[in-house]
């Protein structure tokens, strides 16, 4: 008997979520664990598909019927110059127990493969359901990011905009200088629009897949421990995902279904043989109530049984038996061929996979120190524009790459999350636990209120002091 697995979530996770204030990982996938139509979807559709194999297994077991049937009759004997008139009722009990037949142990064999499909596809439906949750969570989260640099970039390229007209004013930038930092400052009130919605919609996503309105999240540590792919190396996870991964087996499952589809059609043609007992009684009751017509060979009740075994053979029907062979036969030759090309999917999606979490964990190291260096840049920058070196398009563009490189440095730590998740999602070993594990990454004091978010402190706290 299969455990359900619609339960281990919960109980796993809910003890984790209790102790902290602001919701986090753990808590919106609780939520999510009961509202999710998709997730909750696909557990009915598992727990419905686990009555194939019962379905299939019954044409293998004895079967019991009972029919009743009230008739009136009318029966006209010619040489006597008679005619009778009269009711029958009629019940019959029948028992017919299989003892050969091919096509229905093989219809078993098909139930049987066709719930291992829907147990792989269980399994690719939660771990769907761990990336949807990751990915709603760290959605808001990149987006609150996103939003505070376009922010903070609005209001620095605004500053630059206001110093630069206050150099014109007195003649020492020419108007070009203050066309130019009004073009960037225009470009960056867009930008700080499209972030705005881009935040809002993030937040109603993640409202979405919980049904829960949030107040508060937790935010991501300032340092995290992205070494990359562990194990480290590349064959591991490539001979754990041909082996594991649920689209995969669900490939394999299907191949062998076929298969046995097939020899089921094969079946069909061959000789059926059963064990019936059967149990009739017939009351004939004439119209008239007279016992005259029972005399003429009206058999006023009687009771039937038999026993035995009948073999029944299909002969011919239309070159329909045999077309649907060859179809199933075809049909599974397919599906070998499916296999084969979902293994070597998943080749490639694994290593796709390693090399992106790879590169993930040096840009992350690589973005950082980006940001460093465009902020050096920035300074030297001003520097120039100060003592008339660098024109003021030197400037916006120091300052644009500055924001440019925080932004990436926040989307290249969000993308190792998801994407590391991802690489685990390719072996099929992608559990609830790792959301519990990723969910210490999220700090216990930095938290963004949802609605009531501190955009201008936030914001503030980005803008490069000005120097002139």
């Amino acid at each position: 008997m299969k455990r359900s697995p619609t339960k281990i979530l919960v109980l796993m996770l809910t003890s984790l979520a209790s102790s902290v204030h602001a919701a986090d990982l753990v808590e919106i996938a609780n939520a999510a664990w009961s509202y999710d139509g998709t997730w909750r979807a696909a557990r009915m559709s598992w727990d419905a598909d686990q009555q194939l194999l019962v379905q299939g297994r019954a044409a293998l077991f004895p079967t019991v019927s009972a029919t009743y049937g009230r008739y009136d009759t009318e029966r006209e004997l010619k040489d006597l110059g008679v005619t009778q008139e009269f009711g029958t009722e009629t019940t019959t009990v029948q028992l017919t127990q299989p003892l050969f037949r091919m096509d229905a142990w093989y219809g078993y064999k098909e139930a049987k493969s066709s719930t291992d499909i829907a147990q792989a596809n269980f399994q690719q439906a939660r771990q769907d359901f761990v990336l949807r949750v990751a990915q709603g969570y760290f959605g808001v989260l990149r987006a609150w990011d996103t939003l505070v640099s376009a922010k903070a970039e609005e209001k620095a390229i605004g500053r630059q905009l206001e110093q630069t007209q206050e150099r014109f004013d007195v003649g020492l930038v020419p108007a070009t200088d203050v066309e130019e930092a009004q073009a960037t400052y225009d470009l960056t009130r867009v930008n700080l629009i499209v972030a705005q919605q881009q935040y809002d919609i993030a937040r109603d996503q993640l409202e979405s897949l919980s049904g829960q309105r949030w107040e508060t999240l937790s935010e991501l540590k300032d340092e995290l421990p992205m070494k990359g792919p562990q194990p480290a190396d590349m064959n591991d996870w490539i001979d754990k995902a041909q082996s594991q991964n649920p689209q995969v087996l669900a490939a394999r499952y299907n191949s062998e279904l076929t298969e046995k589809t097939a020899k089921r059609q094969l079946g069909a043609q061959l000789p059926q043989v059963q064990f019936v007992a059967q149990y009739q009684n017939a009351n004939s009751i004439p119209e008239d109530n007279s016992a005259t017509g029972f005399a003429t060979g009206v058999n006023p009740d009687s009771d039937t049984k038999q026993i035995g075994v009948e073999v029944t053979m299909p002969l011919f029907q239309g070159g329909g038996l045999n077309s649907r062979r060859k179809e199933a036969a075809l049909r599974a030759d397919a599906a070998v061929y499916q296999y084969q090309q979902a293994l070597r999917d998943i080749i490639q999606q694994s290593r796709s996979a390693y090399r992106t979490v790879e590169s993930d964990a040096l840009r992350v190291s690589a973005r950082k120190q980006a940001i460093r260096s465009a902020r050096s840049a920035l300074e030297a920058t001003q520097s120039g524009y100060e003592v008339g070196t660098r024109n003021v398009v030197d400037v916006l563009n120091a300052q644009q790459a500055l924001f440019a490189a925080e932004r990436d440095y926040a989307n290249a730590r969000y993308d190792y999350i998801i994407n590391s998740l991802t690489l685990k999602s390719t072996t099929g070993d992608l559990q609830q636990g790792d959301l519990a594990g990723i969910n210490q990454w999220l700090s216990d004091t930095n938290t963004l209120n949802i609605y009531q978010p501190d955009l201008e402190g936030r914001s503030d706290a980005l803008v490069p002091d000005a120097r002139y």
